[in-house]
């Protein structure tokens, strides 16, 4: 099914025009263009590299030849290549280059003359011909300066355009040069001899015994998606190679040249973390659904309070009075408004789906996701999945709905949640901040359960309980991931967005009281201290609870012994919060379960986030009243 999904992608593309490399040529960054006349005379040699193209800009160009080992001097590009292929100068100015530019510059003239024996009456190849047969390359390479500032540009690539002709395009790209990497393409590596039906077309053809290289990230440059190694106990009924899984040239070529367009930079169909690339498409070939599936389901969207949200100290109330007065000052709101940008793009996937009304696509469509990740000279697959646009799409919305929950300043939007990364989910359950470092299985199992909507993976819940007790702070993001889990687990809103002030679960009650004796000590003794009760006793409360809550209600009570003197009016506020919970607990005491499990401790650290953010919001409500 991935192979034919891949060849499907590439014939629709292809016959809509789309801008997909035809079989045997590829995009890649040129950033040296030798200007010529008809007649092989050097006009100018023009730069490609600007801001936005740091490397040169992108033109469709002939395949990249593999070469390797000793002869790899021999094997030269099609009508571009770097420096020393071209013009037979050392692209960096070592002695080992110097060496073997001659030979490689000599290998480019006969990739030249054969073209220009297969094709004589194309102006192109002709005047690239004369370029180098009637001396004017010799008086290119005597120009000092051009030739330094190509040798200043790491791995600079060279191609030709011919002036004065109806096509502009590179060399590299015209017609007859395309016809000839095609017929390259579909005779290389397959043996007219070994015919077969094609696993993929259903048609019989000749087959391809090796594979296009794919470019993937961390890969090599040779590795396929399809490969056998030789004579290492691969080979079946004397088939060696490709030959064990039949597929014809064609359709090896359209396979590689789908998937290298889909993972090509700056592409709304693929997505990158850690080591695995995951690459998606639909044969809608929708633009706008695509980026926005992107978007929902893996680089999400950074609000412009996301960083202050991430570093908020609920802790430091005097910090926080103080920021609240600065916005004040500036007019600036304390809510924060929907993201225009996350409510476009939950409009356009709602609408894919046919909620609120949308319309659902005609066909239904299609949608594939496919994870891949470099494994020594071959390509590993993570995940496949494949499923209709509303269902695939739907299992997203979900996803983002399921890890909505109320923010650290107390603002609730069941509508637009915020859209979540990846990317951001990993980090702040990872102990490094270096992606290269992160659990490759659960970058992989965390996207499984979003494109199939199952329950989040255990390892999820684990790392973001441990990051918590190795004293991190439970942000928005760590309660928003602890939550979700449980009510994927238990397949209902068993937690709430908010402070549900009628649940009775235990663990839940016993964070809210946790962070209620917090609140206690901060009041009673000043918000800056140096170790609060979340810093001494949050691990033990949340996993072995009995051993150590009614030694904080003792305390409490001390903490507000001392409010009442200070501050009577806040010393009944807080025992009245303490009341409401404790009415809530079986017998009407902190008295606690002896462990908390996995899940109970997920379900604590919920309870003390929302505890928190309301006790907050209740108090900036407070003195907004009193500022008023």
């Amino acid at each position: 099914m991935i192979l034919q999904a891949l060849y499907q992608y590439y014939q629709q593309m292809h016959a809509v025009g789309a801008d997909i490399a035809p079989p045997g040529m590829e995009k890649k960054a040129i950033p040296f263009i030798i200007e010529l006349t008809p007649e092989g005379e050097v006009i100018q040699v023009t730069e490609t590299m600007d801001s936005e193209n740091k490397k040169g800009k992108t033109f469709l160009v002939s395949r990249s030849a593999t070469r390797s080992g000793k002869n790899a001097f021999q094997v030269a590009q099609v009508m571009w290549d770097h420096l020393g292929y071209v013009l037979g100068v050392s692209k960096d100015g070592t002695e080992k280059e110097e060496q073997v530019a001659p030979m490689q510059n000599e290998s480019f003239i006969k990739k030249v003359d054969e073209l220009r024996e297969l094709y004589p009456e194309n102006p192109h190849i002709a005047a690239v011909a004369r370029f180098y047969h009637d001396g004017h390359a010799l008086r290119l390479i005597e120009d000092e300066t051009i030739i330094k500032d190509i040798q200043k540009t790491t791995g600079a690539n060279i191609s030709f355009r011919v002036r004065d002709l109806e096509d502009d395009r590179l060399v590299a790209s015209i017609q007859d040069v395309q016809s000839y990497m095609n017929r390259a393409a579909e005779s290389k590596d397959t043996d007219n001899s070994n015919t077969s039906v094609c696993l993929v077309t259903g048609e019989k053809s000749t087959i391809a015994r090796l594979h296009p290289s794919v470019k993937l990230a961390g890969a090599q440059a040779t590795a396929s998606l399809i490969s056998f190694q030789k004579s290492s106990g691969f080979d079946s009924y004397g088939k060696e190679q490709g030959f064990n899984a039949p597929i014809s040239g064609h359709a090896a070529e359209s396979i590689a040249t789908a998937l290298n367009n889909l993972l090509a930079k700056d592409k709304n169909t693929n997505y990158r973390v850690g080591d695995t690339a995951f690459v998606f498409w639909s044969n809608l070939a929708d633009e706008n659904l695509l980026s926005s599936y992107r978007t929902a389901t893996f680089n999400g969207i950074s609000s412009s309070s996301e960083e202050e949200e991430e570093n908020l100290d609920l802790e430091n109330p005097e910090e926080e009075k103080s920021k609240k007065s600065r916005r004040k000052k500036k007019n600036i709101p304390s809510t924060i408004a929907p993201d225009r940008e996350s409510y476009r793009v939950l409009q356009t996937l709602k609408a894919a789906c046919g909620y609120n009304g949308g319309k659902v696509h005609e066909d239904n469509g299609r949608f594939y996701i496919l994870g891949l990740a470099p494994n020594a000279a071959r390509i590993s697959i993570k995940l496949w999945a494949e499923g209709s646009i509303p269902e695939i799409v739907g299992n997203t919305l979900q996803h983002q709905y399921d890890m909505n929950i109320i923010s650290e300043k107390g603002n609730v939007d069941a509508e637009t949640p915020p859209l979540r990364s990846i990317y951001q989910i990993v980090k702040t359950v990872s102990s490094s901040d270096k992606s290269d470092k992160w659990s490759s299985n659960l970058i992989q199992s965390i996207v499984e359960s979003i494109v199939e909507n199952k329950p989040y993976p255990q390892s999820l819940q684990q790392a973001c309980l441990e990051r918590i007790r190795r004293g991190n702070r439970i942000t928005e993001l760590r309660a928003a991931i602890l939550k979700a889990y449980i009510n994927r687990k238990k397949q209902q809103e068993y937690i709430t967005m908010s402070l549900d002030p009628n649940q009775t679960n235990k663990a839940y009650l016993a964070g809210r009281l946790f962070a209620l004796f917090e609140s206690i000590q901060q009041c009673a003794l000043g918000g800056n201290l140096n170790r609060t009760i979340r810093d001494a006793y949050y691990g033990t409360a949340s996993t072995t609870p009995r051993t150590i809550f009614g030694r904080l209600d003792a305390l409490s009570k001390v903490h507000l012994s001392k409010l009442r003197k200070e501050k009577p009016g806040l010393a009944i506020l807080k025992e009245k919060q303490l009341e409401e919970i404790y009415n809530l607990i079986p017998g009407g005491t902190p008295e606690m379960p002896t462990h908390f499990s996995l899940d109970d401790q997920s379900i604590f650290a919920v309870g003390y986030y929302h505890q928190r953010v309301e006790a907050w919001r209740k108090k900036e409500e407070t003195e907004d009243h009193l500022e008023e």
